[in-house]
């Protein structure tokens, strides 16, 4: 059995701010071994679940963020930019499963830990099929497309709930709970760590009764941007419509095309990003 974990760093326990989540930040480098610690419970538990193999995508900002030489050694790690889907890059049919590790809930949720989607300087709002979606959902609309369920979420409170409004019978685990949008109160790690394992391991073993969810035939994706600008930039990508001052939208045949187009949208959007205004 084939699990597929997608690892983000906002959502692990012990970060809060973006200190810990930007490179150059003073706590970014405890945030990896933190990271790397809570997949690693996460990969434990999927093997006692029955996993044969677990393929862990590291999903934040250059995907260059698990400490690989303390990464359990039965996980293969697909690491580094510039690669087609993004978050869930090799994820395709062949798996049986997807959990998100260190994951956040979409911009604009309040009592949420770094709450945004996919950019907060940029991107105010990402709906597909008119449903506002955040990375979680985007993501896992990808994965049901291939027949793929999503079977357990982390993350804080607001993850939790965001996971279990896109599917009600997803696994969660709030490993710390937001008081503020860079305040947490953190779990011991001991105690998240046994949480994570135990809940992937009954994910994992309930995972071929899972099913994923609906997708839409056709989906349409409607980005609202942060600023005019931005959205005047999007609409040189063809296909695009303006829906308002601040929204564009795009088409496509399917959610892995439209994954691709999200990517597209959002860099013809930023090129006209101006931090002066």
């Amino acid at each position: 059995m084939k699990i597929f974990i997608s690892a983000d760093l906002e959502g692990i326990n012990g970060i809060a701010a973006p200190e810990d989540v930007e490179e150059v930040g003073a706590g970014y480098q405890q945030a990896r071994i933190f990271m790397t610690e809570e997949v690693n419970a996460v990969i434990d538990g999927a093997f006692a679940g029955g996993a044969t193999e677990v393929v862990v995508c590291d999903s934040h900002n250059i995907s260059q963020n698990i400490k690989m030489e303390l990464l359990d050694e039965r996980a293969q790690l697909l690491r580094g930019d510039t690669r087609r889907n993004s978050m869930v890059h090799g994820l395709d049919a062949s798996f049986d499963g997807l959990i998100l590790v260190g994951y956040h809930a979409k911009f604009g949720t309040q009592h949420a830990i770094l709450d945004h989607t996919f950019n907060p300087t940029t991107i105010r709002d990402l709906s597909v099929a008119g449903v506002s979606v955040g990375e979680l959902g985007m993501n896992a609309l990808f994965a049901a497309e291939k027949g793929v369920p999503l079977l357990m979420a982390t993350g804080d409170q607001a993850l939790s709930a965001e996971a279990k409004a896109f599917d009600p019978e997803v696994e969660t685990v709030i490993v710390k709970y937001a008081e503020g949008r860079f305040c947490a109160n953190c779990l011991p790690r001991t105690t998240t760590q046994r949480m994570l394992r135990d809940t992937a391991e009954k994910a994992v073993r309930a995972a071929k009764e899972r099913k994923p969810v609906a997708v839409p035939a056709n989906p349409e994706m409607k980005v609202t941007f942060q600023q005019v600008n931005l959205a005047d930039g999007a609409m040189r990508v063809p296909g695009t419509k303006r829906i308002d001052s601040m929204t564009v939208g795009i088409g496509a045949e399917n959610m892995d095309a439209l994954m691709a187009l999200r990517q597209i949208v959002f860099g013809a959007g930023s090129d006209f990003y101006n931090p002066l205004f």
